[in-house]
């Protein structure tokens, strides 16, 4: 074969669809997996592992920036994903009122396995983040609605 029949592509990840949504579907079936092998302790354990290094710069900045950080992070992966929440500050407090939770309604809009402690992963990630950067958080949801109200505040005496 000649060098006259190759191309050659350049490509860049910035060329690539955002395809983060698809991870969701994966991530159902590991929680699925952890749960009927290993049990709900090691939901939460891999979880808090996922929480720590995949988002040791939102930690970071956190630490750093305080709750702008979050609400920037949280506004940035809804827009990204197409939900839909509201977002307040009062009190030094974060409020983010979710009413379209993207993962949730592209697992069901695609049919994909749903599993109902799928919310354990928004509780869990949060919590560890918080933790690390000296916050405190909670998470009121019902399993598999789609929606929920986080909250999100320095820890007193940080």
């Amino acid at each position: 074969m000649s060098k006259e029949s190759y191309k050659v592509l350049e490509r860049n990840s910035s060329n690539n669809k955002y395809l983060h949504k698809d991870f969701q579907g994966a991530l159902c079936y590991a929680i699925k997996y952890l749960d009927e092998t290993f049990g709900p302790g090691a939901v939460s354990e891999y979880l808090k592992q996922v929480g720590r290094e995949t988002f040791s710069p939102l930690i970071t900045a956190l630490k750093r920036d305080g709750l702008i950080a979050l609400e920037r992070h949280f506004k940035y992966i809804f827009e990204l994903e197409g939900g839909q929440a509201e977002f307040k500050r009062e009190d030094n407090c974060l409020v983010i009122n979710v009413s379209k939770c993207p993962a949730i309604a592209h697992l069901k809009s695609t049919g994909q396995l749903f599993t109902e402690r799928y919310c354990e992963t928004t509780v869990n990630v949060n919590i560890t983040i918080c933790d690390m950067a000296g916050y405190q958080c909670s998470c009121e949801y019902k399993p598999g609605l789609g929606c929920c109200s986080q909250k999100f505040w320095r820890k007193e005496g940080k």
